[in-house]
């Protein structure tokens, strides 16, 4: 486990109440929800395997501190409908005192929003991180994260959304693949989108790629917003391509530029007429 104690835990909760003898730790009661988001970060960002090795570095190194934050939050995001109720042999029961009014279900719910805000941004964070690292790149998280020109919740804010971005860029990402691939096979080439895509997973795209790239991402979220190709956009893209041959070999000996080279006619001498 990336937190093993209640020490742990509330480094990263601010606000929360000391535990006073014969109390339950805060740590016990949300451990069940602390194990279910160690497997959500594992399964969608770092893969079993990884996480564990990042487990077992330092408490201080920032890779595993920035996990065990995440894990913490969507913890804490996941137990919150449950930490203020009892269960009394006559029911339910909410948890007070004299000292402490329980919060309104707007301030409850807005914590919850506010956790779920700060994990996605956290987690946005983590993927600058994990793209340093090699086995990484090549797990199928780092591979799904790479199929794209958004290797980030980029795509999600860009495309207007600012809460819940992480299940925002699931639900756009397949439709973002399937407009990328079209682009590829009529203006792109696969081979240079690959590459594109690879450096961009990777944070080693140059400017002269990124102007590249970013026009074919705002011809996506076009795209995606139910806009119409941009073809004069997508033309230029390509005429700067084919003018810098040093720069893209991968496009100039691809299906793709077969598409933009206009046959040539020459006179024959055996011909039956001629061309002036």
């Amino acid at each position: 486990m990336l937190i093993e104690t209640d020490q742990q835990l509330r480094a990263f909760l601010p606000n929360a109440l000391t535990t006073v003898e014969g109390e339950t730790p805060l740590y016990d009661k949300i451990s069940p929800y602390l194990v279910k988001a160690q497997s959500w970060l594992a399964k969608n960002f770092t893969g079993t395997e990884i996480l564990t090795a990042i487990g077992q570095l330092a408490q201080e190194d920032e890779l595993r501190r920035l996990c065990a934050h995440i894990t913490a939050v969507d913890a804490l995001r996941r137990a919150i409908p449950s930490l203020d109720l009892i269960l009394t042999p006559n029911g339910f029961g909410i948890v007070s005192n004299q000292n402490i009014v329980p919060a309104s279900a707007d301030r409850v719910k807005r914590l919850i929003d506010s956790l779920l805000a700060n994990r996605d941004s956290l987690a946005n964070d983590l993927l600058d991180l994990l793209a340093q690292r090699s086995d990484w790149q090549q797990s199928p998280q780092g591979q799904f994260f790479g199929a794209s020109l958004w290797p980030s919740f980029e795509l999600a804010t860009m495309a207007g959304f600012h809460t819940d971005t992480w299940a925002h860029y699931q639900s756009l990402r397949l439709n973002v693949l399937n407009i990328e691939q079209d682009l590829a096979e009529h203006f792109v080439s696969e081979e240079l989108m690959a590459r594109l895509r690879r450096n961009m997973l990777l944070r080693q795209a140059t400017p002269e790629e990124r102007s590249i790239i970013d026009g074919i991402r705002q011809t996506t979220l076009e795209m995606l917003a139910g806009k119409p190709l941009d073809f004069k956009r997508m033309t230029s893209i390509v005429q700067r391509i084919r003018t810098k041959p040093h720069l893209y070999p991968e496009w100039q000996d691809s299906y793709t530029s077969m598409l933009f080279c206009r046959p040539s006619f020459e006179n024959h001498k055996d011909a039956a007429g001629y061309w002036w």
